[in-house]
């Protein structure tokens, strides 16, 4: 009998520990102020779970950015969750973020960049979430088309006391920027993540209007 408990025990341990496969779905405006070096974004997205089957969160942002040298952006921004908890409680999370891109061209057509995003997250059923992302990415800028290929690796690193910049999450990302038509620019990517030992596999599509 034990032998079967441990069995079953493992069996379902071995399930907890499967992927999940995901979505996440951005609509979103940015609008450059000219000769000022700033930048205003707004955005809408939704993000399934449980192997597309349900929502996970839907949420908005505003962001502000400003060019301080071709090599140096810093900006801020806030962004609003309405999170599904269990299937019929929902929750609500905010979060603010202050973050810096480091940028420069190794050769004609790639990009390198550094982004440092620390994050505050406030929800009222969970303590306050403390984080720094740490994000470094490599473009290539596909001549006459207007298409910019990616990849990207992602760190988050815990700020909370107690947590001692403990390593809380890993992303992994590749994708293609593009033109759509007129001032449209769309976006599809693949994200793997893994948090504590829960794996997600994120398929993505976004769609900005560019004023």
């Amino acid at each position: 009998m034990a032998a079967v408990l441990a069995i079953l025990a493992g069996t379902l341990a071995a399930r907890a520990q499967r992927p999940d496969f995901t979505s996440w779905l951005n609509l979103g405006a940015e609008y450059e102020l000219k000769r000022s070096g700033f930048t205003l974004e707004s955005g809408m997205e939704w993000r399934t779970e449980d192997h597309f089957r349900q929502t996970d969160r839907v949420g908005v942002s505003v962001d502000g950015a400003y060019e301080v040298c071709p090599w140096l952006e810093v900006g801020t921004g806030y962004e609003l969750h309405v999170r599904n908890l269990d299937g019929d409680d929902w929750g609500v999370r905010h979060r603010y973020r202050l973050q810096a891109t480091f940028s420069v061209r190794v050769a004609r057509r790639w990009k390198l960049s550094l982004r440092e995003r620390f994050q505050h997250t406030l929800d009222a059923r969970d303590d306050d979430e403390l984080r720094l992302r740490s994000r470094l990415k490599l473009a290539y800028d596909i001549p006459h088309s207007g298409i910019e290929p990616y990849a990207s690796v992602e760190m988050y690193n815990g700020l909370a006391r107690g947590e001692h910049f403990r390593q809380t999450r890993m992303r992994y990302r590749g994708g293609a920027e593009f033109p759509i038509v007129g001032r449209w620019e769309g976006e599809l990517f693949y994200l793997y993540q893994d948090e504590r030992g829960k794996r997600k596999h994120v398929l993505g599509v976004g769609c900005v209007y560019k004023f």
